[in-house]
């Protein structure tokens, strides 16, 4: 298609136009995913961990803490980009007063005032180099707050080694003290409100939408990227969120669980492993089932998902508050071991869900199907649970007074599609 030229468009018309699309975007309404107590909820509970650990001040990089502390989103975090843009973007909570700063720059002005409650905010004109640790730096110097014991998140990809060390030599160098607060920023998160599990139970909808699907539409000669495409397409269509993982399609036994959906064409009889996750801002319910493709399930697939299934029903009913996670986890045991399966299965246990951003989904906590554990269970928990021998058998699990429950509305059995 030829297009005609426009030489009467002159160049203060395009700025005109551009001016007011600027306008116009700014003047979009902002809906932020919770309401303003439950972010000040999350601030104070910070507040409170960071005081009874002894910090003066928390820099928060990890882009599941920014988000849950007051609502950030982005799907650039700088993480493994150029070394010329390095990741110094952060929140700076003042412990003594309560008060955060979010530090970034300006192009990103829009995006946080759409995302984040955040009233506190300083942007660089300059991404280059460290122009962004100079701003944060020298703004941390006029409020006074460089002074006492930092705690940064060591152990999140944001910033990378060599951006993280850069900023610890400047902490110290003003005269702070700097430890890992990692701990700090995790443990306020486990224990979910009733809003954090309401949107879980959303993302846990749109999960068993693209499972669903799946069982609807695989067909024999299909391959596994095909069925992915069909279950993340209903995933988005139902209003889920890219993952923080890749939502994996295999074919195959456990270990090829961590795989990545290939062009490997489906076969009859074929088992199709399908591991996503629903989304709903950025809260993560992952759900796995197993589908046979193209003709009934075996005995033998059946019995393996009784047996799976029925781990499920110890967890749900003696996983109490208070409970002690190694009371419930020898039952399971015990359950693998009567059946003979012992050492034939491969990881049980569960690990924290919540809010989470790529590369990983996968929260703090964690329990292990006989490991000792001197943890115990806590109401508002949210965890998933793999029950997995030879095939994966997966669903999120709350966690409350009188014992826990399942998310999905999804049989736990072995499932035919094709």
């Amino acid at each position: 298609m030829m297009r005609t030229a426009h030489p009467e468009v002159d160049s203060a018309r395009l700025r005109q136009f551009i001016s007011r699309t600027y306008a116009d975007a700014a003047a979009e309404p902002t809906v932020h995913a919770f309401t303003a107590a439950e972010y000040e909820r999350r601030r104070a509970a910070l507040q409170d961990a960071a005081r009874r650990a002894g910090l003066d001040l928390v820099l928060v990089s990890s882009p599941d803490a920014m988000c849950w502390l007051h609502g950030y989103q982005s799907r650039w975090y700088r993480a493994q980009s150029s070394t010329r843009w390095p990741p110094f973007q952060c929140t700076v909570l003042h412990v003594g007063s309560g008060r955060y700063v979010v530090y970034d720059v300006e192009h990103h002005a829009d995006l946080i005032r759409r995302t984040s409650v955040a009233e506190d905010v300083v942007l660089s004109r300059d991404d280059d180099g460290d122009a962004v640790l100079r701003l944060i730096i020298d703004d941390l110097l006029v409020r006074g707050w460089l002074d006492g014991t930092v705690g940064m998140e060591f152990h999140s990809h944001v910033p990378n080694r060599a951006t993280s060390e850069i900023i610890e030599v400047a902490l110290r160098s003003a005269g702070c003290r700097v430890v890992d607060a990692s701990a700090v920023t995790r443990s306020v998160r486990l224990v979910k409100s009733a809003a954090e599990i309401a949107v879980i139970e959303r993302a846990a909808a749109i999960c068993d939408t693209g499972l669903r699907a799946l069982q609807a539409e695989v067909r024999v000669g299909m391959t596994e990227k095909q069925a992915w495409g069909v279950m993340i397409s209903a995933m988005a269509q139902a209003g889920g969120e890219p993952a923080a993982l890749h939502e994996s399609v295999v074919v195959g036994p456990i270990e090829l669980g961590h795989a990545y959906a290939s062009d490997r064409v489906i076969r009859r009889g074929d088992v199709l492993c399908a591991d996503p996750c629903g989304v709903v801002d950025r809260y993560h319910a992952n759900i796995e089932r197993w589908f046979v493709v193209g003709q009934d399930p075996t005995d033998e697939l059946y019995r393996l998902a009784e047996i799976e299934a029925a781990a499920f029903a110890i967890l749900c009913d003696r996983a109490a508050d208070g409970v002690r996670v190694c009371e419930v986890t020898a039952e399971i045991e015990n359950l693998l071991r009567d059946n003979g399966l012992w050492g034939l299965h491969d990881w049980n246990g569960g690990y924290e869900l919540g809010l989470s951003f790529p590369p990983d989904w996968v929260g703090e906590w964690t329990f292990t199907v006989g490991e000792p554990s001197e943890d115990i269970f806590r109401t508002g928990v949210v965890t998933n649970y793999e029950s997995i021998v030879l095939y994966p058998m997966i669903d999120t699990v709350v966690f409350g007074e009188h014992g826990a429950r399942t998310l999905s509305t999804l049989p736990l059995d072995v499932l035919r599609t094709g």
